[in-house]
């Protein structure tokens, strides 16, 4: 008797190990991404309603159902939960986030699992269930739509871009510098200035926020349109500069040519 049901048992294990083998699971990287609300909720809707046909068997849902579906929106105190893939039409919905995961979980479904994971240093959609061919079409099908709203960014992009740009303005500073005080070439003087200015604008910039992995904003994502009034401002200081700096360039290339001249005669 206890033969018969420990070779039961091992039955209905090795059957659930076989069952368990079926899930096929597409995971794919996304690159960084700047996108709107907007064009975010058609993703997700998007989503949903593909998940929805590739589960409908005959117009009628599994026998046994567990299905959750979350949506999250931001990190730390300032994250947001919703039960759905819906932004609420009177939630606080912040100028910008930086983190957002949807996930949704069907037991016995054809396409059981969707995850979505976009921050700032990772960018994931996984989808999951015994059905390979809706599986691979879901997963392909959102990647495109999202990959549609690709951006420069990243924290290999700023790390190593900022690196890069550091050395070659300090360099461009010290030779500048060395050639004015040196050479007394003053008109050369606009080149270490600009570099100190570029130098400092590492510093000062919201690199982080420019260059996010990830960011989802209100209304236009365009870096253009959002930082107008910023850019117009160092267009300004730019200007100001200039106008200081074009006289002194000409003066001193006046002044050097009248004393070539000289030292013709």
């Amino acid at each position: 008797m206890i033969r018969r049901v420990a070779i039961a048992f091992l039955l209905l294990y090795t059957g659930d190990l076989c069952a368990a083998e079926l899930e096929y699971t597409r995971t794919r990287d996304l690159p960084a991404l700047k996108i709107s609300f907007t064009d975010m909720q058609s993703v997700l809707e998007k989503a949903a309603h593909l998940l929805s046909d590739a589960n409908r068997e005959d117009g009628k849902k599994p026998k046994e159902i567990y299905l959750t579906e979350t949506l999250e929106l931001g990190m730390g105190p300032d994250e947001i939960k919703i039960t759905g893939h819906t932004f609420p039409e009177n939630a606080r919905i912040p100028k910008a986030a930086y983190a957002l995961s949807y996930s949704y979980f069907w037991t016995g479904a054809p396409v059981s699992r969707l995850e979505l994971d976009l921050r700032d240093y990772t960018r994931r959609l996984r989808v999951s269930g015994p059905a390979v061919d809706q599986v691979e079409a879901i997963s392909a099908t959102l990647e495109r739509d999202l990959s549609q709203h690709s951006a420069i960014g990243g924290d290999a992009v700023r790390y190593f871009g900022s690196l890069i740009v550091g050395f070659v303005l300090s360099i461009v500073l010290a030779v500048g510098w060395a050639l004015c005080v040196s050479e007394r070439q003053w008109r050369f003087l606009g080149i270490p200035i600009f570099s100190l200015v570029g130098l400092i604008l590492l510093f000062v910039l919201p690199l982080r926020e420019i260059f996010a992995g990830f960011a989802v904003y209100q209304g236009e994502p365009s870096f253009i349109v959002r930082y107008e009034p910023q850019i117009a401002f160092g267009g300004l200081i730019v200007t100001i500069l200039l106008s200081f700096l074009i006289p002194m360039w000409r003066e001193a290339a006046r002044k050097e040519s009248t004393g070539s001249t000289t030292k013709g005669e």
